[in-house]
């Protein structure tokens, strides 16, 4: 017969076990912890990324928030610049790339909120400046631009991305080498700046413009 254990010896054992399960909370605890950090770092990277790479140069101007609402194709809003950089804009995108004609402004504001920014140019614009453009966008390997003529320009070039504008006159034939660098910093430190840049990945497609205008 199996001696039965003093009620110290029970005690003991009660005491130990609770110190296990304790220890096992703690550990499970931590373990928890560590996930969720790990979880809310890998969603603030995509989130926010590591910040534009590089500032945006001289004479780029800042434009107060209009706003994302989706709105009917064509409905009339007051936008706070030219082009418009953020408003009331159709329900797609459109897909990246280059365009020989002009898209309605509210399809190009939806790329913009996605991160996207927007090359365009008077359609008065030497064939030497839309060249030189279109050079730009593949040298910058096209990820998240469009581009297009647009008669509403007050500028002979103008870029946008979300709140941000930067126009200049052409003198010449061609854009100099000083206006070429200004596109190239323009897009480098305002790309996926639009409030879900960083959600939306650069391969994600949109719509034809001509499909809906």
């Amino acid at each position: 017969m199996d001696p039965v254990p003093s009620s110290a010896a029970v005690e003991q054992s009660e005491r130990i076990a609770r110190a296990v399960r304790k220890k096992r909370l703690r550990l499970f605890g931590t373990i928890t912890l560590a996930l969720a950090l790990l979880a809310f770092g890998a969603w603030a990277l995509v989130r926010f990324g590591s910040g534009p790479a590089g500032d945006p140069p001289t004479g780029t101007e800042t434009h107060a928030d209009q706003g994302g609402d989706h709105v009917p194709f064509n409905t009339p809003f007051s936008y706070n610049s030219n082009p418009p950089t953020s408003g009331p804009h159709y329900r797609d995108p459109a897909n990246w790339g280059i365009y020989d004609y002009e898209v309605h402004d509210q399809i190009f504001i939806h790329n913009m909120e996605h991160g996207g920014v927007w090359f365009s140019y008077r359609p008065s614009a030497g064939i030497g400046v839309v060249q030189d453009l279109e050079a730009l966008v593949r040298e910058l390997g096209g990820a998240k631009i469009i581009m297009s003529p647009r008669s509403a320009n007050d500028a002979d070039v103008a870029l946008a991305a979300w709140n941000r504008t930067l126009k200049f006159p052409v003198v010449g034939e061609r854009l100099t080498e000083a206006e070429k660098e200004a596109v190239r910093a323009f897009y480098r430190a305002l790309k996926n700046s639009g409030p879900e840049g960083r959600l939306i990945p650069d391969s994600m497609p949109g719509i034809d413009p001509k499909s809906v205008q």
